[in-house]
């Protein structure tokens, strides 16, 4: 019988560790989740905007890795020679200069995704029938048509002129380009307008997706978290699914690196930057645009001062708000740093500066990079500005790009332990302190003690997230320690949350931990029992403890009077039972 119980037994933990396996590898099993996913280009949907390079682009055909820039990169001649044909082996045209100068700007890395493949170079009427193998190039009329179905351009959206690779087949020496209004036009091949280059990425490459930026990119070497205002002029922050770059890091100026849609400054021709009035510029900005950003995104935006005086005192008049739009002094400046083509891209975009010689004008950045002014009441493009916080952390993913880093709001845990453990028949405690992380402000007063003398002078910091503290029982009973809500704080100022309190029982029996089978009445059963002798006569003693509606009791015995020599239950003792009744035990 005896032998059947010890097989009952091994049963049972078998039992237990099977779960416990399986619990383990369901685990496993589950995914978890990241801040970044890492997709192949194959695998994105036609318009999603992707980091490259250091620079934006959107996929055109992720089948066979086509992307396209967001923005034009240059003001630039298709051809000086007035050559209708895209032709990167001739120095005067604008193929030389994207598979040269602009090809180079890559870094090895980077090159090594470019695919060189066939771009068709035909008239529009029948595109393929005339092609060139090269790596970088321009989308055809087709594609471009297709990218604008698919909402990658918009005719309300931009204010720019850009080149496409198709020749006009009514004219040799004329090129087809997309206007201001997302529609085909034809201009001379030796006239200049905006360059967007498209090309061919390996299709399997993997681009990492940062949930926080809403943006894909292509990872580079990873440098050290920085905040914005350690950055440099000229850097790239993903920031609500856009490219900005930085202006001023010292205060967070940042501008979209591309323009965003195209608007009128103000119906009324009224020249002044105003987010109060509703028919203005200012107004559509701070509301509408303002609030396609998230809780979380607002919160790293300041509320602060935006200079919109005319050009010749631009201090003169201010307004505080959230999004402005660049001062002419701040784009002439990142113009020279640059953030923008010297020669212009061949787009015009609103500036927050009046034009001192006419109250109706406004003034804008050019095609050609200079300044110059509209009247308010016109459309142009918008190119947003706004400052996020000096001490907002990022992190590098490329050389020169960085991701914001979420916002810490996840309160410290802390977990108390106790040596030794309970229940014992130990004078002093030592407890420890575990925290989920590095905190301050956590001092020995923190600590709550039941049934015990806190030794305040053995409070130890033992580094930053961990602490020890000595406890001296008072009576014998539960010693219970715990730790309240909000008593300390992590770097980012999150407080704690509280600790599970933990108890401790203080005897004068010295315990070993032991289990025994016993069999009551025909049922099997787990006896918990501690071993150890009484503090005073020395005398082995045997403490068996069941629980009795989440309380605890206890009867103790001499060892050999309810043990026998395999630490079995004698018959014929008496014991408590799990639901705190004394019963007689019976071996079957």
């Amino acid at each position: 019988m005896k032998n059947n119980k010890h097989k009952v037994g091994n049963d049972a933990r078998k039992y237990i560790a099977y779960a416990l396996v399986l619990t383990i590898l369901f685990t496993l099993l589950i995914p978890i989740p990241t801040t970044h996913a890492a997709t192949p280009l194959s695998s994105l949907p036609i318009g999603t905007k992707i980091m490259f390079g250091g620079r934006q682009f959107a996929v055109v055909n992720p089948s066979d890795g086509t992307v396209v820039s967001l923005k034009n990169i240059i003001n630039r001649v298709f051809d000086y020679d007035n050559t209708q044909v895209y032709n990167p082996s001739d120095s005067n045209n604008l193929g030389y200069y994207l598979n040269n100068t602009y090809y180079n700007t890559f870094t090895a890395e980077e090159k090594a995704l470019i695919k060189s493949g066939t771009w068709y170079t035909g008239i529009e009427t029948n595109e393929t029938a005339t092609s060139v193998t090269t790596r970088i190039g321009l989308l055809r009329e087709s594609e471009f048509n297709a990218a604008k179905a698919a909402g990658i351009f918009s005719n309300t959206r931009e204010y720019s002129y850009w080149w496409l690779i198709t020749p006009y087949s009514a004219n040799s020496s004329a090129v087809r380009y997309v206007d201001d209004t997302a529609n085909m036009s034809i201009n001379g091949a030796s006239n200049s307008l905006g360059v967007r280059p498209a090309f061919r990425i390996l299709e399997s490459t993997n681009f990492e997706y940062d949930i926080y930026a809403g943006m894909y990119y292509y990872p580079g070497t990873l440098g050290a978290n920085k905040t914005i205002n350690n950055l440099s002029v000229g850097n790239t922050i993903m920031f609500h699914g856009e490219a900005w770059r930085v202006v001023t890091p010292s205060t967070g100026l940042v501008v979209a690196d591309r323009i965003i849609e195209k608007r009128e400054f103000d119906p009324n021709n009224t020249q002044l930057y105003d987010p109060t009035d509703s028919n203005n510029l200012g107004y559509y900005l701070n509301n509408t645009y303002y609030n396609t950003f998230t809780v979380e995104e607002k919160a790293l935006i300041k509320d602060s001062i935006w200079y919109r005086g005319n050009e010749t005192n631009e201090t003169a008049s201010s307004v505080t708000t959230f999004i402005g739009l660049l001062r002419q002094t701040e784009y002439n400046s990142a113009k020279t740093a640059g953030i923008f083509p010297s020669a212009g891209g061949w787009d015009i975009w609103w500036l927050i500066t009046p034009y001192s010689g006419d109250s109706s004008y406004a003034r804008v950045a050019f095609t050609d990079g200079s300044v110059s002014n509209y009247y308010a009441n016109q459309v142009y493009g918008i190119r947003p500005a706004l400052r996020i916080l000096e001490s907002t952390v990022v992190n590098e993913v490329q050389t020169g790009v960085y991701a914001i880093t979420p916002p810490d709001t996840t309160s410290p845990d802390v977990t108390i332990t106790s040596n030794p453990t309970s229940p014992t028949n130990a004078t002093t405690i030592t407890y420890t302190f575990q925290f989920s992380e590095d905190v301050t402000g956590f001092i020995a007063g923190d600590v709550g003690v039941t049934n015990g003398t806190r030794k305040d002078g053995t409070f130890t910091e033992v580094d930053g997230n961990t602490y020890t503290i000595e406890v001296d029982k008072i009576a014998d009973g539960d010693q219970i320690v715990t730790v309240a809500d909000g008593v300390c704080e992590d770097a980012a100022s999150n407080t704690n949350n509280g600790a599970t309190p933990i108890t401790v029982l203080m005897t004068t029996i010295v315990t070993s931990p032991g289990y025994s089978i016993g069999t009551v009445k025909g049922d099997r059963k787990w006896f918990k029992y501690y071993l150890g002798k009484d503090a005073v006569s020395g005398v082995t003693k045997v403490m068996i403890v069941a629980g009795n509606g989440g309380g605890t009791v206890m009867q103790v015995f001499d060892r050999d009077d309810i043990l026998d020599e395999n630490h079995k239950y004698k018959d014929g003792i008496y014991y408590i039972d799990p639901e705190g009744k004394i019963q007689k035990y019976e071996i079957e």
